[in-house]
């Protein structure tokens, strides 16, 4: 089943926004809607989103299903847990808090961890900077390896605490000495989000006044409760179909906390580079910017080029789900799909979706 969402001219969310949109071509809408068939198909996904905005068109297309075992569609409203896409959020959240002065990107974040129990386990974090964990330069072991997946898929509820996940990681060597390579990380935005934690009553309430409110991201959570009707559920597995959807919707550490829409990521986007509604020019120009030891990720944000110009997002990818985001500055274009799978082919979406784009 296929579900189009077109918004016109006049939206009321659009002018809050400050954008404008209007109905694109029956024969650009068939090519995305193609596009994201194909994908689906290539993969073998039971579903998902495909979603564009640019100055004078929003497009959103829909196909295959939310939940197999009831054959209930994907709309546009559907859920999808969106992986390490969310780290976005969660860094933009963190540098709203130093755009406050409550914190420093250069001062070393052990004052603000050391009540983790064990945490003097985990190799080099006493000499580890904020900046270091936005950029993944910290050298700090990932707690995400094989051992911690298989504890969490013996009991696929469980919502781990911060301490409870690092100390996977806690006595393993550090990738290298802090400052010193970029190595990513998932520990490090653990550590964020302990950090967040500690300066809102959790770590929703934290993104729900950093940048839920001021992107509009009203149908976003961390987490999600199974009860919820409007969620994907994430297939897994050798074959694909395994639900593996409780593994990810317990998923509430800061590496990948968030439960959302397309929409919800699209609107996060141009929030925060266009209308700046997060960050002023100064930080934002940090976060976009990559580092020395890898010129592709800045602080939670990674960057790219391609033949249509430059860009900025992030992807994500767990068992049972994968997103990805791109915003192109130059053409205040913002491009992002959500599945309820993995991907098993070199094919990217967003290329495709760029592509039929700008050749329109």
């Amino acid at each position: 089943m296929m579900t189009l969402r077109m918004v016109l001219l006049g939206s009321a969310v659009g002018l809050a926004l400050g954008w404008l949109a209007v109905p694109a071509a029956a024969g650009e809408l068939e090519d995305y809607r193609s596009a994201l068939e194909e994908f689906l198909a290539e993969n073998g996904l039971a579903g998902g989103t495909l979603f564009v905005r640019g100055p004078e068109t929003e497009i959103e297309v829909v196909a295959g299903m939310a939940e197999t075992g009831t054959r209930r569609p994907v709309t546009p409203d559907t859920r999808f847990y969106i992986a390490s896409t969310g780290k976005m959020m969660v860094a933009a959240a963190v540098l709203a808090h130093v755009e406050k002065g409550d914190l420093d990107l250069d001062a070393k974040v052990w004052p603000l961890v050391r009540d983790l129990p064990g945490i003097d386990a985990l190799e080099g974090i006493g000499e580890v900077t904020l900046r270091q964990l936005l950029n993944h330069t910290s050298g700090l072991a990932d707690y995400l390896d094989d051992s911690f997946v298989g504890a969490a898929l013996l009991d696929m509820k469980r919502r781990w605490s911060e301490a409870e996940a690092l100390a996977f990681a806690y006595g393993e060597p550090a990738y290298g000495a802090p400052g010193e390579i970029f190595e990513y990380s998932n520990s490090n935005y653990v550590l964020l989000g302990h950090i967040l934690k500690n300066r809102s009553a959790d770590l929703e309430a934290a993104l729900w006044e950093s940048v839920f409110v001021p992107s509009g991201m009203l149908a976003t959570t961390v987490g999600a409760s199974a009860e919820a009707a409007d969620l994907a559920h994430g297939y897994a597995g050798e074959t694909g179909n395994t639900d593996v959807s409780q593994l990810s919707w317990a998923s509430v550490l800061a590496d990948g906390p968030l439960v959302s829409t397309a929409r919800d990521v699209a609107g996060f986007l141009q929030a925060l580079m266009r209308e700046q509604r997060i960050l002023k020019a100064d930080l934002l120009e940090e976060m976009l910017a990559g580092s020395k030891q890898d010129d592709s990720y800045g602080l939670g944000m990674a960057n790219g080029g391609d033949d249509w110009g430059d860009w900025y997002g992030h992807s994500g990818s767990y068992d049972g789900f994968e997103a990805d985001a791109r915003y192109y500055p130059d053409a205040d274009l913002v491009l992002v799909y959500t599945v309820n799978g993995n991907s098993v082919t070199d094919t990217d979406l967003l290329d495709l979706a760029a592509g039929i784009y700008f050749d329109n």
